[in-house]
């Protein structure tokens, strides 16, 4: 199952009771809304944005990674979020509540849906390790502005939050990592190789 705005938005509104200051208005909808819109937009196939390396072993020969075969892990931190916001000015009493559902939000659509597509040039068949080695915060934090802008409104705290949100969540995914298969034809007669992948999250 690929990273839709959807995916995104129901796991972000699936968690919105796990804070401290549970998020029950239509502004929080409003806002999960924004964050899938967002994090869709810039994330899925968009290697500028958001791309893995990774490492493959297996057989010799040219291969690609699915995927159907792969999977990512992103585990939720929410002191990654809380340091972010509060770095970009989001001090108030409602800051760590708003880091943990979003690291809980994101960490889980990334973990239960991401998946990962990529090139092998070295192992036809085999297995590969990734890790997301990019993550752009400064191009999320401008999709994240126009996204929000849309749904909730433009308000004198708003540059402030996508800025903590942006930066938090790009440093957030920086910690996933992926595993998957690499699928080809081996090169006859077969001999064991390995290689670096790069791949895109799907």
């Amino acid at each position: 199952m690929a990273l839709t705005p959807p995916v995104i938005q129901n796991a972000l509104l699936s968690v919105r009771a796990a804070a401290p200051h549970p998020f029950n208005g239509i502004n929080y909808d409003k806002l999960a809304l924004g964050i899938g819109l967002a994090v869709s937009q810039w994330g899925v196939s968009q290697p500028q944005n958001l791309a893995l390396v990774g490492a493959a072993t297996g057989l010799g020969g040219p291969g690609v990674i699915l995927p159907a075969t792969a999977k990512l892990l992103v585990p939720p931190n929410p002191g990654i979020l809380l340091g972010a916001l509060v770095g970009a000015g989001m001090a108030g009493p409602l800051s760590q509540s708003l880091a943990v559902v979003v690291s809980l939000g994101v960490s889980q659509a990334f973990s239960t849906s991401g998946q990962y597509s990529g090139i092998s040039p070295t192992v036809a068949s085999g297995a590969d390790v990734s890790k997301i080695t990019t993550a752009n915060p400064a191009t999320l934090i401008g999709i994240l502005n126009a996204n929000l802008s849309a749904v909730l409104g433009v308000g004198p705290a708003l540059g402030l939050m996508t800025t903590g949100l942006g930066n938090g969540i790009a440093s957030l995914l920086l910690q996933g990592t992926g595993a998957g298969a690499v699928t080809g034809v081996p090169v006859v007669p077969t001999f064991p190789a390995g290689g670096v992948t790069n791949s895109v999250v799907v």
